[in-house]
Formats: C-alpha cells, structure tokens, sequence
C-alpha cells in the first residue's frame, strides 16, 4: 500500500536576505525562512562530475515520487514571461498522473477561474472558464500550448506536477554535466520553508555559455517525505541589474498524495465546479 502525507506548511519565499515580499497577496517577511550553514554532500568520486552527488539526491526524492498516484495541494506559481514578471498565482491543485488530469481553482489573481485537463478527452484540449463580465463567454476549449493559454505561463499545463517539476530538473543538471563551465554545488541540509523542514540543492555557474539556461537553480526537498516542495530558477545577472533575477518559482504546499481522485474530479459537470 503506497503511503499517504499530509503536510502544511506556511507560504513565504525563502531568502538569505531580510527583504520584504508580497506572496498570494499576503505581506511576509522572507527572513522567517532561510538557507541556513551551508552543508556537505557525499563527495563525488574520483572521475565523477561536481553534479553528480546532487543528481544522486534528487534521485532519490524522484523515486519517491513513483509512488505517487494523484495529489491535491495549493500550487503557487512565480514566472517571467516574455520581458514581464507575472503576478504571483496561487491556486487549489487536483492532479492525477494516469491517465493525466489537472484540475486548477484560482484564489488570487483571477479568483474563482477553473481549468481542466483530461488527456484523452475534450479532443486533449483545456476547458476553461472565468468569472464576472470575462466569464460571461462560459467554457473555453483551448489547446494546452496555444498562444492564449500560454499568456501567463511559460510552459504548457501538460508539464504541471511534482514529479514533472523535479524530471525537469534531473533532465537540466544532466545535460549541464556536458558544459564545462565551473558549476558550484551547495548544500543546505537544514533550511526552511516557513515552518517546513527542509533540505536544499543550489547549483549556479560564473558565467554564461552555451548549454545552460540558468545562472542559479535551488531544488526544495521536505525532510520528512522527501518529495520536491520548490523551485527556483534564476536568471543571469546583467550590466544594469548585478543580482540573478528570479525567472521561474513554483511550490506545492498543502500536499495530500493518494486521495483517490476519480474522472468526477477532472469532469466540468461536477456539481462542485461552476462550469
């Protein structure tokens, strides 16, 4: 019988700084949490890549994951898109990994917006509504990667879940393994994500080349259930801007894992929905 967790943790924005920040409309300070002394991982072997003992961790949190038949968690979401930094969006997650379901409620912005994906049904296309005056359209069907459903989001709803989020990361740090670029790997064992006890993997490069997307990732593992929680992702720094800019920040709080969601909970007629 595969385990079910149930956790909670507050919703703040980890920093190493003390700065203020506004997440899902609520004023935190980000210096309740922290990356705290740096730790050490497993040296890597002889012959073996700086990145290796990091993958080796992240390894282990995705196999974790391989147990995991649905969730429901709050999702909150940070992304540049384009030149623009979107506004931070937090909503209610039901997901389901065969056949793949996502079903997603809005609480801020675009309060009571509902979305539903249900791979094999509805022509494989997102059925969407809003609410007041931009709700009075009723439901939309949308293809996942067409242009208006992409307006807020850098990647399609088809790539949304815990286990996509963290193969994501596993695929990138693979591929970095090619460049030789002097990539830093630290460890932070015992940080926080609000009250959640964490573990950290943060790997960042001095300089740009080709290969690499990102200057700076940091992965967030919870301690107690090893699954992934957070990701960031930053940008390179610039002549006019010297710190790394936040690009992409998603993080799964609330989780539940193995509820038995059925086709009801990804079905618009469901009495519960306002499609």
């Amino acid at each position: 019988m595969v385990k079910q967790n149930h956790y909670q943790p507050s919703i703040v924005l980890v920093s190493q700084t003390k700065k203020m920040a506004t997440i899902a409309g609520v004023l935190t300070l980000t210096a309740t949490a922290y990356l705290s002394q740096v730790g050490t991982l497993m040296a890597a072997a002889p012959n073996e890549h700086k990145l290796d003992p990091a993958i080796r961790l992240a390894m282990q949190s995705y196999e974790t994951t391989a147990q995991i038949k649905d969730f429901q968690s709050t999702f909150i979401k940070r992304e540049k898109v384009g030149r623009k930094m979107q506004a931070t969006q937090t909503m209610q997650i039901k997901f389901r990994e065969k056949p793949l379901c996502v079903y997603l409620n809005f609480q801020k912005p675009h309060t009571g917006r509902e979305v539903i994906y249900f791979h094999g049904r509805n022509g494989n296309q997102i059925l969407a509504h809003e609410t007041g005056i931009k709700g009075l359209v009723g439901t939309v069907s949308l293809q996942p990667n067409s242009p208006q459903a992409m307006d807020e989001s850098r990647y399609p709803i088809t790539t949304i879940g815990i286990r996509k989020m963290l193969y994501q990361i596993l695929k990138q740090w693979k591929e970095e393994r090619q460049v030789d670029a002097g990539v830093s790997v630290k460890y932070f064992p015992d940080a926080k994500l609000g009250n959640l006890q964490c573990k950290v993997l943060q790997t960042s490069y001095p300089q740009q080349k080709q290969g690499l997307r990102f200057h700076m990732t940091r992965l967030y593992i919870d301690k107690a259930t090893n699954l992934p929680v957070r990701v960031e992702q930053y940008d390179w720094p610039t002549k006019r801007n010297s710190t790394p800019e936040l690009v992409e920040e998603y993080t799964y709080t609330n989780i539940r894992t193995n509820v038995g969601l059925s086709d009801a909970d990804f079905n618009p007629k469901n009495p519960a929905y306002n499609f």
